[in-house]
């Protein structure tokens, strides 16, 4: 047998190996997984392991949900480690941030992306999901959060998405940026889940409210996967949750041929059931997700909302919104899912 048949079979082995996994590591015995579409990645040449977390999402709603923390880019472990201490176990899901929005120089910001790569990679190894903030600032414009909240008119937004203009040339070279540190992932075999431009529907960044932002995200979209190959990124719309100061989800989706999961943004413990029920309506039975929240949403939420799949805690939020008995309580319920949890069934899978 010559080496690249070689090759070939150890693939084949190996996402073989990866269904498996996921089959056996979160479905319930008595639980078949859906096959349904809805459980297939809008990229058709989505890498195995993409294609193969995607099923778990959608194998686990209704079923279970997963914990997750954010942490930001400078210390993209310390939010983790704290939760960690605290309730005794880490998140299942570990969101990182590729947004450089400290006025970094390009040095600077290159090296904490590298190391939010390198995290994550040891993370994923660990057993754990990754999903990636971009908090992208303004294309051709200094690594600021004032410049991720500049104010855009419709009509200056529009030359950012106009093929030849120059602010359009200035996305592209943005987009090739952040491209480099995704690609190690991919080369590193990690599925991400991919959430730029979020709360769209509101009018604090500077693609916010805009009557065309399914273009913006259509322009990432072809670019990542048509011209940089990122097949291992799973694309998650996430809006924020419908209030007098954003718009209904309707309005900025991009729709579900360019969309694996949705989620919302809900802050200040309203877990409206119209948030839920709207993302639901919505999603074409694709996996729903918080994909921020501050407050962690309580048991009674979660059993009137029983499909979304993970929850996402903010930053500090952890600790700014939240006592060390609700976390506690929250990281150990019945339903929920720690890194600990994960690693058990993997160890069980491998005996």
């Amino acid at each position: 047998m010559d080496v690249k048949k070689r090759r070939k079979g150890k693939l084949i082995l190996k996402a073989a190996v990866i269904c498996l996994l996921y089959v056996f590591l979160f479905a319930e015995s008595q639980h078949s997984l859906p096959a349904s579409a809805a459980a297939q990645p809008v990229n058709t040449n989505a890498s195995q392991e993409a294609r193969s977390l995607l099923f778990y999402l959608s194998s686990i709603s209704g079923k279970k949900l997963i914990t997750g923390q954010h942490d930001y880019l400078e210390s993209p472990d310390e939010l983790n480690n704290k939760l960690k201490t605290i309730s005794g176990s880490y998140a299942g899901l570990h969101g990182y941030e590729l947004g450089a929005i400290s006025n970094q120089s390009a040095e600077a910001a290159a090296k904490q992306r590298n190391n939010v790569i390198s995290s994550a990679i040891q993370w994923d190894r660990k057993g754990g999901i990754v999903a990636m903030t971009f908090h992208q600032p303004l294309p051709g414009t200094a690594r600021t959060w004032k410049n991720v909240q500049a104010k855009l008119t419709q009509e200056q937004f529009d030359m950012y998405v106009t093929p030849g203009t120059q602010e359009y040339n200035q996305l592209i070279a943005d987009l090739d940026d952040v491209a480099v540190y995704l690609k190690k992932l991919r080369d590193a075999d990690v599925p991400v889940l991919w959430r730029p431009y979020h709360e769209m529907n509101g009018d604090w960044f500077w693609w916010g409210k805009k009557d065309n932002f399914e273009q913006l995200w259509t322009i990432m979209y072809n670019r990542f996967v048509n011209v940089h190959h990122l097949n291992n990124l799973i694309w998650v719309w996430n809006a924020n949750a419908p209030n007098p100061n954003s718009a209904p989800y309707a309005a900025v989706f991009p729709g579900l041929s360019k969309v694996d999961i949705l989620a919302a943004d809900i802050y200040d413990n309203d877990f409206r059931d119209s948030y839920y029920q709207g993302l639901l309506a919505l999603s074409g039975g694709k996996p729903i997700a918080i994909g921020e929240n501050g407050e962690l949403p309580s048991a009674k939420v979660l059993a009137k909302q029983p499909k979304w799949v993970y929850a996402m805690t903010f930053g500090k939020l952890l600790t700014e919104q939240n006592s060390t008995r609700e976390i506690k309580t929250f990281m150990n319920a019945n339903n929920t899912l720690t890194l600990p949890d994960l690693i058990k069934a993997k160890e069980a899978l491998s005996k």
